[in-house]
């Protein structure tokens, strides 16, 4: 399972394992705890969290 979640320090969508405790932020590269980040949705595959970061993305820009 992987989760979709936001960097609490610049505020991207990221994409983790649901086993994992840390990640980097490949944007800012602040070492994030995951159990202290936003989680958005959680889905199945790589592929659909990749999908649904791309959507989030442009609906962000389109509020811009």
């Amino acid at each position: 399972m992987y989760m979709v979640i936001v960097c609490y320090n610049c505020g991207q969508f990221l994409l983790a394992r649901t086993d994992q405790k840390t990640r980097q932020c490949p944007h800012c590269e602040a070492r994030l705890v995951l159990k202290k980040t936003r989680m958005v949705a959680s889905v199945k595959t790589a592929q659909k969290a990749s999908d649904l970061i791309r959507h989030l993305k442009s609906r962000e820009m389109k509020k811009k």
